[in-house]
């Protein structure tokens, strides 16, 4: 049999296989997942449903750094939690400006940690965390078990954590302003350096705080978590301290002014909630 037979006697067996007709796939119709049965899950499946975001409180240890310890919530406390904290203090503050802004923006999933995470190696050590952005869909929060809304304290620094991680997504999303890194270029400290400044220093650089030295993307998200806790008329004097602190100030103000959200106006109604809870 010559080499042409054979080669077109193999060419017939794979056209004839690759020809061969494949069984339909069957049809199965989409089943909306079934509502659960009882509180803390409804309220959580609720938001999910309205901002496809999941909240996240059953412990897994994947969702924590090898380096860093925390522990989980109070199972009794994630529904409070859920329907005061974030609901009140996080997504309405947006959506009473612009309604479909944290559909559009939410994170995809906000995990809940009862304590900080707490860093015990690495070059983070003896640093403890009150929360933390992976890009757009990610977003830990921490302290969950401190739930106490008699605590001014604890709740104005939960919704100060929760803005500041949620400037972290925004920035991810949109980028930083344009020219907003060049602002301090050369005057960031880097890691935790940071804590070798005092605030007057930090000031003095263009930061909102120095934790901001930490980097470029902390300087933005501090910026954030400062103007949402702290009056106006206050701001807008800190900002008047130098050239550095003005150009950042109105950076990240007109970043969300853009996007419908006014900073002043989330934190005057911030303060409200505050006052009357």
């Amino acid at each position: 049999m010559s080499k042409r037979i054979i080669f077109y006697a193999i060419a017939c067996c794979l056209l004839a296989t690759s020809c061969k007709k494949e069984d339909a796939i069957p049809y199965e119709p989409y089943e909306a997942p079934a509502k659960p049965d009882n509180p803390t899950d409804l309220a959580i499946y609720d938001i999910f449903t309205e901002y496809q975001s999941k909240i996240i409180y059953r412990w897994d240890r994947r969702y924590i750094t090898a380096d860093a310890f925390a522990s989980p919530p109070n199972e009794s406390i994630v529904l409070p939690y859920v329907e005061n904290v974030l609901r009140k203090l996080f997504i309405a503050p947006y959506d009473r400006q612009k309604s479909e802004f944290m559909r559009q923006n939410m994170p995809i999933e906000m995990i809940l940690f009862g304590t900080k995470m707490n860093y015990v190696e690495g070059d983070e050590r003896n640093f403890s965390a009150s929360g933390t952005a992976y890009g757009l869909s990610r977003v830990i929060v921490t302290s969950v078990n401190g739930y106490d809304l008699t605590d001014a304290t604890w709740l104005k620094n939960q919704y100060a954590t929760l803005h500041h991680e949620f400037a972290h997504v925004l920035d991810k999303k949109f980028g930083r302003p344009a020219g907003f890194d060049k602002i301090s270029e050369g005057k960031y400290a880097g890691g935790t350096s940071y804590a070798a400044f005092t605030q007057a220093e930090a000031r003095s650089r263009g930061f909102w705080r120095n934790y901001g030295m930490s980097n470029e993307s902390e300087d933005f998200a501090t910026w954030v978590d400062g103007i949402v806790t702290t009056p106006k008329e206050s701001v807008l004097l800190i900002a008047d301290e130098n050239t550095f602190l003005q150009q950042k100030y109105k950076m990240v103000y007109n970043f969300y002014l853009e996007k419908g959200i006014d900073l002043h106006v989330l934190q005057a109604y911030l303060q409200n909630v505050l006052d009357n809870l």
